[in-house]
């Protein structure tokens, strides 16, 4: 199937040249970009993480120059969506499906072989890249004067040793492939391309492919900050010291994953994720403070349902410990305030929606508001009847409001499933204090729901201009068609092409203009490209307009096939039925 609709992709795609304008620097800059690992087209597989490399350096590159390119992080995601196993190279229609899953509309595909090194040589590296333009299916390049596309495809080869100057140099190629009228030069993406050395910079790639269980991923990771630090004397290898973190981390060794997580700065990529894990490793060793300072920052640079959460929550069992009646008060509010912000962007019914709403009870209750605390811990119990500490809270609460009854109900239903109901029951009975009871964290960071919350941004401001979207055009095309004034309609036409390829709508009007023109070549051709970009279904014109200009020269079983398409679309369409009765008669 896959590939039957790759092939009918590139066929029909052939033929649209009327409408294909060259990409400008407007465009350039609207384009997303997925770069995918390169493959390894020889058996050598300890060079496998070349091809890793390539995806990690072009997508910091040409991110730094221009280009929105989608993360590593929406990679490996858009990969589980479509359940793809993270080590397979796709084809190229796969690569297509991969880009569109991600909201890119270019992709960035590559091979490389790497040559054996020997006592008398050295280890090189060669092959090519080439430019998927998505939406158009086709290899990025540009129109001949005859008409013909030509495709581009970017060669490379060096020393092995040499490979981060290869991949400056591809950046800064797929660059000036969109732009030829760049302000910068060719050496300065080499430079920064080269900052990392190269023996740190294997050690590196090579350890972060490597999994959590893998013995030799420390040693790996660990010489990639010591061969950056040899080069760069008082400088952090941010990306190996966050990947030492994720391993600390996930081995239990809090403090050490704390020390590299807490390594990385706002600016450097994956900061909200290590801070984030900085913040629950400190939590886990004992040290509130610690975990808030590392961890508020995000509250206002990475503003998603988790942080709020954890935040909310340290700072819930800090003032339980908290002996000063002023900061205990100011780490209540504090909480309160950060885990109001949570439910508000929880939904009710799901997971992370009936902890935030514990842990926002739970700082309610502690600064003496029952009321708004049982209103909170009863959507909780509602939906989970058999959540033990939110039912023993809730109990509590009710009988601070005076509502025995159902105080009792509840905290019967906590005497059964609390495992610690007497011990915390003493306290109650006591002190009326509840703290025995835990605080809920989220104990993993939320990757998707930090892509979407970026991308929301990003699109934001990316936003086209008004008057500049392709509806705009498009509007501007209807009217311009329906008065006669064809060719300034082509031009907006050629418009809304730029910014939605996609557009079924604009290929089935400039069909239209060349038919109305007697151009019947192009004409067909563009109105193949509607049926083609219609998936829905939305317009049954080009269907019957072809099977007329195939009737017309006399090709029946043409016609016929658009005229059963049309009437399958709408059987009581008047034009659909003329056409068939037509084709009908024929016959007779």
């Amino acid at each position: 199937m896959v590939r039957r609709f790759a092939a009918a992709l590139f066929a029909i795609l052939a033929a649209l040249t009327a409408l294909d304008p060259a990409p400008t620097q407007a465009q350039a800059v609207s384009d997303v970009v997925l770069i995918l690992p390169f493959e390894n087209t020889t058996g050598n597989r300890e060079a496998n993480w070349v091809g890793e490399s390539f995806a990690d350096q072009l997508s910091e590159l040409l991110g730094a120059h221009g280009l929105r390119v989608v993360s590593s992080d929406a990679r490996e995601l858009t990969y589980q969506r479509l359940r793809l196993p993270l080590t397979v190279i796709p084809s190229r229609a796969t690569a297509i499906k991969l880009a569109k899953e991600a909201g890119a509309t270019m992709v960035v595909l590559g091979n490389y072989e790497v040559t054996p090194r020997d006592e008398k040589t050295i280890a090189e590296v060669r092959g090519s890249a080439r430019v998927v333009r998505v939406n158009e299916g086709r290899i990025a390049g540009k129109q001949m004067n005859d008409g013909r596309w030509a495709t581009h495809e970017f060669f490379f080869g060096d020393a092995l040793t040499n490979l981060q100057t290869v991949q400056g140099k591809l950046a800064y190629q797929i660059l000036y492939e969109q732009d030829d009228k760049l302000p910068f030069s060719q050496n300065l993406i080499v430079e920064q391309a080269t900052k990392v050395p190269p023996k740190s910079f294997e050690a590196y790639v090579k350890g972060a492919m490597l999994p959590h269980g893998n013995p030799d991923k420390p040693a790996y990771l660990q010489n990639a900050m010591r061969e950056y630090e040899r080069a760069n004397p008082g400088s952090v290898y941010k990306q190996a010291a966050f990947e030492l973190g994720q391993l600390f981390y996930s081995q239990g060794d809090y403090k050490k994953a704390a020390e590299n997580f807490t390594l990385l700065q706002r600016r450097d990529a994956h900061y909200a994720e290590a801070a984030f894990y900085a913040a629950l490793a400190y939590w886990r060793v004992g040290e509130l403070q610690s975990a808030l300072d590392t961890l508020l920052p995000l509250t206002t640079d990475v503003p998603l349902t988790s942080i709020y959460n954890n935040a909310g929550a340290i700072s819930t069992q800090a003032a339980i410990k908290e002996k000063n009646p002023a900061k205990r008060e100011a780490l209540l509010k504090q909480a309160a305030n950060f885990l109001g912000r949570a439910v508000e962007s929880a939904p009710e019914d799901s997971p992370d929606g009936a902890m935030v709403r514990y842990n926002y009870a739970y700082a309610l209750s502690l600064s003496g508001k029952a009321q708004e605390a049982a209103e909170q811990l009863r959507a909780v119990v509602k939906g989970n009847p058999r959540d033990p500490e939110a039912l023993f809270l809730f109990a509590k609460m009710l009988e601070k409001t005076g509502q025995a009854e159902a105080a009792a109900a509840n905290d019967n239903e906590a005497r059964k499933l609390f495992p610690a109901y007497g011990k915390a029951q003493i306290e109650w009975e006591q002190a009326k204090t509840v703290s025995m009871l835990p605080v809920h964290l989220r104990g993993d960071f939320n990757r998707a729901e930090f892509v979407r919350a970026v991308q929301v941004e990003d699109d934001k401001a990316n936003r086209p201009a008004p008057g500049t979207s392709a509806e705009d055009f498009l509007n501007k095309a209807r009217e311009l068609y329906t008065a006669g004034r064809d060719d300034e309609a082509l031009m907006e036409l050629r418009n809304v092409v730029r910014v939605e390829p996609m557009n079924a709508e604009a290929y089935l009007i400039t069909g239209r203009i060349y038919m109305r023109r007697g151009e019947l070549a192009p004409a067909i051709s563009q109105l193949k490209a509607s049926i083609f970009w219609d998936t829905e279904r939305k317009f049954i014109d080009p269907h019957i307009l072809l099977g007329r200009i195939f009737l017309e020269r006399g090709d029946r079983a043409q016609a016929n096939a658009y005229a059963q398409t049309a009437i399958q679309i709408d059987p009581n369409n008047p034009e659909a039925v003329a056409l068939q009765r037509e084709l009908q008669a024929g016959i007779k």
